[in-house]
């Protein structure tokens, strides 16, 4: 099986748009993963947050939906679906449930899985991508905050753990003409997508 050669010491030679054809994204409108601010910044550190508003729901009630999620989206060598699907996971070893506290409504989970840009016939295009997760709940709503974010190519012979603030950033994966740098660009956009897919999964199962 071909993997991908992760090029982090050949970032000035990465150029052009991303060609969409080769990219697994569950979004049709490309151009919005090139917004400025796409990948949000507090402080200089990457944090994705959402607040999800469940009206008439109670805090234990969300607490209680929060943590049957993460004990099944965060269990070590868990999986769903096919490489071939976006919203394709397998979780590593590392993949745990760090904090589950009932009476604040805190979870805390540490994300470790693959990520998978593309494929062809026998082959597909991924890296490892590792980060937190934070799922708040209260009465009424939910606050998701994914942070820590680092991407690790596990085929060269010295394995090397990029941050998302060296890798993702507006200033890292857009070009001068705000296009999606070729390499990067698609770390970003299935960043992007990671946290979007786990807000909408928990979303839809707190409104239920």
């Amino acid at each position: 099986m071909m993997i991908m050669a992760f090029p982090f010491c050949m970032a000035q030679a990465q150029s052009g748009l991303i060609s969409t054809k080769k990219l697994y994204t569950q979004k049709a409108d490309m151009s919005e993963y090139a917004k400025a601010g796409a990948v949000p910044e507090v402080n200089g550190k990457v944090v994705f947050t959402k607040e999800i508003n469940v009206a008439g729901k109670s805090k234990e009630e969300l607490y209680t939906v929060l943590s049957s999620f993460a004990a099944l989206r965060f269990s070590a060598g868990s999986a769903r679906g096919n490489w071939r699907e976006p919203n394709f996971f397998t979780n590593l070893d590392y993949a745990q449930v760090k904090e589950a506290d009932k009476e604040t409504g805190r979870i805390v989970a540490q994300g470790a899985e693959e990520m998978v840009f593309s494929n062809k016939a026998l082959s597909k295009d991924y890296t490892h991508v590792f980060y937190l997760f934070t799922a708040e709940a209260a009465a009424g709503k939910v606050k998701l905050t994914m942070n820590n974010i680092a991407f690790v190519y596990v085929g060269s012979q010295e394995t090397e753990r990029i941050p998302a603030e060296d890798w993702i950033t507006d200033k890292e994966a857009l070009n001068k003409k705000g296009e999606l740098r070729r390499i990067s660009g698609k770390f970003r956009v299935k960043t992007i997508d990671l946290f979007d897919e786990l807000a909408k999964e928990i979303e839809e199962l707190a409104k239920k």
